[in-house]
Parts: structure tokens; C-alpha cells; sequence
């Protein structure tokens, strides 16, 4: 192990590093307190070579710009007069397109309604008038068939009778 001797002191490895250690801490701390000292001079002597610019343009420009934003004031002034009119007019138009679609949407409704009792009504007499033609088919067919079996035993009944009349003639002896 390395072993130094100052002034009659003997540090030895880990001391040695302690002592090392706290030697480079207090060099950076005076290095830093001169950089330090060294800044302050030179901005104590900027601050003591300081004098105040002239802002005599800058007010004359404020003044300018002054008048300039008074007019845009004025002049905002009246546009927001002219937004409030046309605000209103648009509340007015607004309340007017209300009304009007209100009115078309009852009228329209008025027309649904008729348009659905009109249909019912149309539907109710085409149901009607579809009943009375069954009815008025069904009784003709009935007088037809009744017709019909009325001409059939008629013509059973001659030919029944033709059937007799022509046997008796067959069965005649006389014929014969």
C-alpha cells in the first residue's frame, strides 16, 4: 500500500483519496468564486456605462398607433351596432320560418288525415260493392241452377214418357 509523509502526518490508500477528493473540491470552489467575481465586474461596469436610450420616436409612434386604435374602436363600435340589427332581423326571420313551417306542418297534416279517411272510405265502398257482386253472382247462379235442374227434369220427364210411349209401341202385338 502507498504511503505519503506530509508535515509529520502519514496518510495512507484511503485517506489519501479523502485527501485528494477535498483538495479538487476546494480548488473548483475557489475557481468558481473568482469566475463569479470575475462576472460581477463586468456587469458592474455595464451597468455603470448604461445611459437610457432616447424613446422620443417610440412616443411618437405610441401616439400614432394611439389614434389608430381610437378609429378601430369607433369603427368597431359601429359594427357591433350593425351585428345587433342584423341579430335581431335574423331572431325575426328565425321565429318567422318557425310559424310558416308550423302552419305547413298542420296543413300537411290536415292532408294526411283526409288522404286517410278518403282511402278508408274508397277501400270500405270497394269492399261494399265486391260483396254485392258475390251476392248478385251467387243468386244468379242459384236462378240458373234452379233453371237448369227445372229444364233437366223436364227432359227426364219427356224423356221418360217418350221412353214409355216408344216401349208400349215395341211391346205392341199388333206391330208385330
Amino acid at each position: 500500500m502507498a504511503e505519503i509523509e506530509v508535515g509529520g502526518i502519514k496518510f495512507k490508500g484511503g485517506k489519501i483519496v479523502v485527501v485528494l477528493t477535498a483538495l479538487s473540491t476546494a480548488g473548483g470552489a475557489l475557481w468558481g468564486g473568482f469566475e463569479f467575481w470575475k462576472d460581477y465586474e463586468t456587469m458592474k461596469a455595464k451597468i455603470s456605462s448604461y445611459s437610457a436610450p432616447d424613446l422620443s420616436g417610440i412616443r411618437q409612434e405610441l401616439a400614432v398607433q394611439n389614434e389608430t386604435v381610437d378609429a378601430v374602436t369607433t369603427e368597431m363600435a359601429s359594427v357591433r351596432l350593425r351585428v345587433a340589427e342584423i341579430q335581431q332581423l335574423s331572431r325575426d326571420l328565425r321565429e318567422d320560418v318557425r310559424s310558416d313551417s308550423a302552419k305547413l306542418y298542420d296543413a300537411i297534416s290536415a292532408i294526411d288525415r283526409r288522404s286517410r279517411d278518403a282511402d278508408a272510405d274508397t277501400r270500405a265502398a270497394m269492399r261494399q260493392a265486391e260483396k254485392t257482386l258475390r251476392d248478385i253472382t251467387a243468386s244468379a247462379s242459384e236462378r240458373f241452377d234452379s233453371k237448369i235442374n227445372g229444364v233437366d227434369a223436364k227432359l227426364d220427364a219427356l224423356e221418360a214418357g217418350l221412353n214409355k210411349t216408344l216401349q208400349r209401341a215395341l211391346d205392341n202385338p199388333l206391330l208385330k
